[in-house]
């Protein structure tokens, strides 16, 4: 069978080029050309029905799928399975463009988007001193704050440049698919954020077949609080959320050497130095 461009159904896609090529073989698969421009990202979805694989033919996609983050090259091949809540987005200054093939074929009916929005959750943690309830839509004035400030960035993100508020927003939205994403209250007032993920460092995913593992990532925003311990606290409570009710095998922390009051924090939470490749952090096993 032979099916020429000029009969692919072209459409756009939330800014995403997509020429839909229709059914090789009766119900079997489908092709598709798709093209992503600069700056622009397909939203978070799933399908109910098709697993989706993508052949990178130009530039250099982001994809997010099932919480791990994928930087393919050109011929690579990136996997989405029936069912798998992804993204991908081009952040180069180059079109990308990728051949997309669904099994069985494409059906626009079984294919999910899910709002731009952080994803809510009704777990709250206390601890000695902090309470930890969900980050809600509500506290992007918090949380945009602490981000503007290259004092607190430098320490939480190894970086001291403030990227654009949608950008963050963005972040926390796209982690919270795959997380709990908190915010650390002391005596009533947010003084930080943290979550507990799921693991997205292929290296690690890699080295630990078969392993639960969860990662944290914390950031107390209030820096006349910086070493009261309450870092601590929060760490303590996201180890028990992750080891009592979600199960976990290991629980990991990426901190820089150079932050030794965060490494302390979680030195005394119970985490030991760890090193995978050239990722080096901190790791807690459960029993």
């Amino acid at each position: 069978m032979l099916i020429r461009r000029v009969e692919a159904n072209e459409f756009e896609f939330h800014g995403v080029t997509v020429a839909d090529y229709g059914a090789t073989a009766e119900g079997s698969a489908s092709v598709a050309l798709v093209e992503v421009p600069a700056g622009q990202r397909h939203p978070f979805a799933y399908s109910s029905r098709c697993e989706k694989i993508y052949c990178v033919l130009e530039g250099e996609p982001r994809f997010i799928v099932d919480g791990v983050l994928y930087r393919p090259k050109v011929h690579d091949l990136v996997i989405v399975p029936t069912g798998k809540v992804f993204r991908y987005e081009n952040h180069g200054e180059e079109p990308v463009r990728m051949l997309l093939t669904h099994v069985p074929a494409f059906d626009p009916a079984a294919e999910h988007l899910l709002p731009d929005r952080l994803r809510e959750h009704e777990v709250h943690l206390r601890a000695e001193r902090v309470v930890l309830r969900p980050m809600t839509e509500g506290d992007w004035g918090h949380v945009l704050a602490w981000n503007a400030d290259p004092e607190v960035l430098i320490w939480s993100d190894d970086t001291e440049e403030v990227r654009p508020e949608e950008e963050t927003k963005g972040i926390y939205r796209s982690v919270s698919r795959f997380a709990f994403v908190f915010i650390i209250e002391h005596e009533g007032e947010p003084i930080g954020e943290c979550w507990l993920q799921k693991m997205n460092l292929p290296e690690f995913i890699a080295a630990y077949p078969g392993k639960d593992l969860r990662r944290i990532d914390l950031m107390i925003g209030r820096k006349d609080l910086w070493g009261k311990g309450l870092g601590t606290d929060a760490i303590q409570a996201l180890v028990k959320l992750g080891f009592e009710r979600e199960k976990a095998d290991g629980i990991f922390a990426w901190v820089r050497a150079e932050n030794r009051r965060s490494w302390r924090a979680f030195e005394k939470a119970g985490f030991g130095e760890v090193e995978v490749g050239e990722v080096r952090g901190l790791m807690v096993w459960g029993e």
